[in-house]
C-alpha cells in the first residue's frame, strides 16, 4: 500500500506531523507523496530497502456496495480479501495459514500478498495485527514476518521465513490499552510474541490476506484454517447484531480475487485470480 517516494526534507517533516492522529484506510494507501515517505521511512530501519509495507486499514473499492451472499456480507476491498466479523467488541484474534509462494517477473510491477490475523481496522482508525509477506520488486521474491500497532509504523520481525511455512497468529487485548501480538512458524520452529499499546475500538477482528503493493499477481491460493474470535469459530457469530464480513479485491471492474465459503464455520481459501 505504502510505495517509497524520493522527497525534500522539508516535505518528510510535513508528512511527520500529518501523521500524528489516525489515517483514514485511503490515505494509508494512496497517501500524498509527505505522508507516504513519512510512513515508508519510519518503517525503513526495520523493512530496509522494501519498496513498500503490509498493515494498515480496510479500504472499499471505489464504486461498489456490499451485498448479502449466503447470510454474510459480500464486500469489495482494495486490499483486503478474507472474513471480519463487526457488530460486537472482540478481545481475540486467531488464526493459522500458509505463506504461499509469490511468482516474480520483472514485467509484473511491484506485487505482494500478505496473510494476517488481527483486531480493529475494518471500520475503526487503528488496527492490532500481526502476519507474514511474500513480496516481488522487479524478479526477486522476499519472504518476511511482521507485526503493526496502525498507525505506528510495520515492524519487521527478525526471523526466517520462507515459502510454504505454515504460520499461527494470535492478537489478544489483554488489559487496559495493552494487546499481545503472538506469530508461530510451524515450520521453522520460531515464536515472536510482543505486548504493545494502543488506545483502540475492538470493533472488528479479522483474518485477511493483503494486497500491499500496487499489484496483485501470481500467488495461487491461500489456505486459512482455524479462525476463531474469542474462542469461537467466527461462522458462529450469527446473531445479536453481529455481521460476518466477507472481502474480496476488485481493481475496477476486474476481480483480484476469490474469497471461498467458510468451512466448519472457521475456515477458507482465498485464490488469486487476475493480475490487478
Amino acid at each position: 500500500m505504502v510505495k517509497l517516494w524520493s522527497v525534500p526534507l522539508a516535505g518528510l517533516v510535513l508528512g511527520s506531523l500529518a501523521l500524528t492522529g489516525p489515517v483514514t484506510g485511503a490515505a494509508h494507501h494512496a497517501a500524498a507523496p509527505t505522508a507516504a515517505a513519512a510512513r515508508t521511512a519510519g518503517a525503513a530501519g526495520a523493512a530496509g530497502s522494501r519498496a513498500f509495507v503490509p498493515g494498515g486499514l480496510y479500504e472499499p473499492a471505489p464504486g461498489t456496495h456490499p451485498r448479502a451472499v449466503g447470510g454474510h456480507v459480500l464486500n469489495y476491498s482494495n486490499n483486503w480479501s478474507g472474513y471480519a466479523v463487526t457488530g460486537g467488541t472482540f478481545s481475540t484474534a486467531t488464526a493459522s495459514w500458509t505463506q504461499n509462494a509469490i511468482s516474480c517477473t520483472s514485467g509484473d510491477g511491484e506485487t505482494d500478498m500478505s496473510p494476517w490475523v488481527g483486531i480493529d481496522g475494518f471500520s475503526s482508525s487503528t488496527v492490532e495485527q500481526t502476519g507474514s509477506s511474500g513480496d516481488c520488486d522487479g524478479s526477486s521474491p522476499d519472504y518476511y514476518a511482521w507485526y503493526e500497532m496502525y498507525p505506528a509504523n510495520v515492524i519487521i520481525i527478525n526471523k526466517t521465513v520462507k515459502p510454504g511455512d505454515q504460520f499461527t497468529g494470535t492478537v489478544t487485548h489483554t488489559s487496559g490499552t495493552k494487546y499481545t501480538l503472538t506469530l508461530k512458524d510451524l515450520t521453522q520452529g520460531w515464536t515472536n510474541s510482543v505486548t504493545k499499546s494502543l488506545s483502540a475500538d475492538d470493533s472488528s477482528a479479522e483474518a485477511v490476506m493483503e494486497m500491499a503493493a500496487d499489484n496483485l499477481t501470481k500467488f495461487g491460493t491461500d489456505p486459512f484454517s482455524g479462525f476463531t474470535v474469542d474462542g469461537q469459530p467466527v461462522g458462529s457469530f450469527t446473531g445479536s447484531g453481529y455481521t460476518i464480513e466477507q472481502m474480496e479485491i476488485e481493481n475496477g471492474s476486474t476481480l483480484c480475487d476469490s474469497t471461498s465459503s467458510l468451512a466448519d464455520n472457521e475456515n477458507f481459501t482465498t485464490t488469486w485470480l487476475n493480475a490487478c
